[in-house]
């Protein structure tokens, strides 16, 4: 391929390919992911729909928790059943909030670690500040001198709460 057939203008993600220059040498040519470029901004758009909903579902009851991460983590059935190491059969039980109650912890655990998380957020979830003034790891100092509580509050799922800070006014 030709230098010039590579070349994308997208400064945010940037790729070295090896190309044809225009002296028939074969070099690196650092240009922009056309992917990127035509089809990130779509993905996550869709990918925040999917979360958004899957969180909905779960708060109303309608899915288990295993099955919001089986789908976050883009699990097939028989994948989950093959990582936690639980009959397919019951895993699919594990996937409705009706036969989730039946659950073992060492199940619980399996499920948790593989989906990478404590045991502990199978049963909330955790709600962070979303506003323009919140960055990841940062806390300006007027925020860290504001008094904070956690509170929980309860969802249509018996299994669920939401976890969330509040900000005490002084």
């Amino acid at each position: 391929m030709k230098e010039k057939d590579l070349l994308v203008d997208f400064k945010k993600h940037q790729l070295v390919l090896y190309a044809e220059k225009n002296d028939e040498d074969i070099g690196p040519v650092q240009t922009g992911s056309y992917m990127a470029r035509n089809y990130l901004d779509e993905f996550h758009y869709l990918m925040g729909n999917l979360e958004k909903s899957m969180y909905e579902k779960l708060q109303n009851g309608e899915i288990s928790p295993i099955y919001l991460y089986m789908t976050l983590e883009e699990l097939t059935v028989s994948e989950l059943a093959a990582r936690v190491q639980i009959p397919l059969r019951r895993v699919k039980k594990h996937l409705t909030p009706k036969h989730f109650a039946n659950i073992h912890v060492y199940e619980l655990k399996r499920y948790a670690d593989v989906f990478n998380i404590p045991v502990a957020n199978l049963f909330q979830i955790i709600s962070t500040r979303q506003d323009s003034k919140w960055r990841m790891s940062f806390i300006d100092e007027e925020e860290m001198a504001k008094p904070a509580t956690i509170s929980q509050v309860e969802t249509n799922n018996a299994f669920v709460v939401i976890t969330k800070p509040e900000l005490n006014k002084p």
